[in-house]
């Protein structure tokens, strides 16, 4: 199958499996929308169809060469290829906008910061990529609503993601536009392939936390000096997704969440997770590996990312999150061919799809212009592989195009291009080309990866902080200073998990809970 087939399968595929979560999702007198009707996705040669006629448009075709600004995080803030990429971007959007691209990039460990301060200060910027979803940037009133606009200037996209909007909506206005990613996770250990060869133990009989702490077993006696497990985040401790596809968490700072299979026909209990069966076992495994050895001195404190670490060669893997395409993101950051070994269910969950979005500064005097760039973002296979993978010949080559397949120019590596960047913050990498190291139905695997998890009863559920915003603040801090060292089997369960919620009560978890509850019990009754 060739490139142009390739996308249109997906799309169509995106279509159908979207459309199929909804109906996962409704009750029988709430139908999932009908996608399938007058669908203006993208045609095979990566064209509008049934868009706004840009060619006319007064708004877009204006005479008037603006400067779109659009920040973003990646692992260098002015890669070799970055100039080429902007004139190559703006080649292709020049016949549909007026208006050029340009690409602030700010590395990973700065990248919040410098987009707190931009929104708040309301410096120059047209489009902002968000990893911590939008809500907050919006009830701060640093992004602007796009609910209507998407639909005149980004149909498209709109249309591919339609789905999902429910997950992205604030206070009934939509303020950014999700990108194509997991929405689901699994957990498991994420390690070297050659180390675990060297074990002999066959991948496939590995499916449980014994079957897993059997390989840390047989690693140790192999490398007794080697770190066998770092952190997933830097911010939390080495067990953090230990109980990943157990918890839809609707409010993330505070741990407050509800089971994933929990029976709306009887009502939705809202809990602390801190406080569950679940958790403790989490502490309690936490606290038994920390003390046989399997998680790196110093978890709670080290700076080092997991790739990092697994790049310098003593260090064997981690648990963190899974889906397609983990293997060959991990290789390419750590440059040690990995292996994803998921132990867990999935679940899908507002959170999981509204953490990624492009949003539009309320500073942007074009928004308009900025909706019709990402329109392209989303929907020219182009300007996608641009973005995706940098300068063909340059940072990539097509190596198989019947499979829509890419991968390093010879004799080049992650470490010698001028252009690197993830499937999950490029807009919708579902029409780019498959690297070479994933299977070529990659982006196929992803849809149907998605549409296999449990679908949270209260997808589409955004809970409104504004009422217990003071005591989300001091459960935070409570949550900051326990749960890094309980998940890095630091601290006695026993002791430390019974301290940390007895502390959540005092910073008034409970009211949160409350508040939670209220409007979890609303939202069913509209629904129902």
């Amino acid at each position: 199958m060739n490139m142009k087939l390739r996308v249109l399968s997906v799309l169509l595929i995106f279509v159908m499996l979207f459309a199929a979560c909804g109906r996962a999702n409704t009750t029988d007198s709430e139908k999932a929308p009908d996608t399938t009707a007058d669908n203006n996705t993208s045609n095979v040669d990566g064209e509008s169809s049934n868009d706004v006629d840009n060619g006319e448009d007064s708004v877009l075709k204006d005479g008037n060469q603006t400067e779109l600004i659009m920040i973003y995080p990646g692992n260098s803030s002015h890669p070799a290829s970055l100039e080429e990429i902007e004139n190559s971007m703006n080649s292709i959007i020049k016949d549909k906008v007026d208006a050029t691209i340009k690409l602030k990039i700010f590395e990973w460990g700065v990248y919040t910061d410098q987009l707190n301060l931009i929104l708040s200060s309301g410096e120059n910027a047209d489009i902002a990529f968000t990893f911590t979803s939008s809500i907050n940037y919006a009830n701060n009133g640093q992004i602007q609503p796009i609910t209507q606009l998407v639909q005149d200037y980004a149909p498209e996209a709109y249309k591919l993601f339609e789905q999902y909007i429910d997950a992205c909506m604030v206070n009934g206005e939509l303020y950014g536009l999700p990108t194509f990613h997991e929405y689901t996770s699994k957990s498991g250990l994420v390690c070297r392939k050659d180390i675990l060869d060297e074990t002999g133990i066959d991948v496939s009989t590995i499916k449980t936390w014994d079957d897993i702490e059997n390989v840390l077993k047989k690693v140790r006696e192999i490398y007794p000096e080697m770190n066998l497990l770092t952190n997933a985040e830097q911010s939390r401790g080495t067990l953090q997704y230990y109980n990943q596809g157990i918890f839809d968490i609707i409010q993330a700072d505070s741990g407050m969440g509800i089971y994933l299979d929990d029976d709306p026909n009887d009502g939705i209990e809202v809990v602390s997770i801190y406080s569950t069966p679940e958790y403790m076992e989490l502490a309690n495994k936490a606290y038994d590996w920390n003390k046989k050895g399997y998680f790196i001195p110093d978890a709670t404190t080290i700076s080092e990312t997991r790739q990092d670490l697994i790049r310098a060669g003593n260090t064997f893997g981690y648990i963190g999150m899974i889906h397609p395409g983990t293997v060959t993101q991990e290789t390419r950051n750590s440059g040690k061919e990995m292996v994803a070994i998921p132990v867990t269910g999935s679940g899908l969950t507002t959170g999981n799809v509204n953490f990624a979005q492009y949003m539009i500064p309320i500073a942007s005097k074009n928004p308009e212009k900025a909706l019709a760039f990402l329109n392209e973002l989303y929907t020219n296979e182009d300007m996608q592989n641009l973005f995706m993978y940098g300068i063909e010949g340059e940072d990539y080559v097509v190596k198989d195009e019947e499979k829509g397949v890419a991968g390093y120019p010879e004799g080049k590596d992650g470490t010698s291009v001028g252009w690197s960047n993830e499937p999950w913050l490029s807009g919708n990498a579902s029409i780019s080309y498959a690297w070479e190291t994933d299977p070529p139905t990659i982006w196929e695997d992803y849809l149907e990866f998605n549409a296999s998890a449990t679908v949270s009863p209260l997808f589409g559920f955004v809970f409104d902080i504004e009422n217990v915003k003071n005591e989300i603040s001091a459960v935070t801090n409570v949550i900051t200073k326990y749960c890094a060292v309980i998940e890095a089997g630091y601290a006695d369960p026993n002791e430390s998990v019974t301290a940390l919620n007895k502390e959540l009560e005092s910073a008034g978890i409970q009211k949160i809970i409350d508040e939670a509850q209220r409007q979890v019990d609303e939202w069913l009754a509209n629904k129902n």
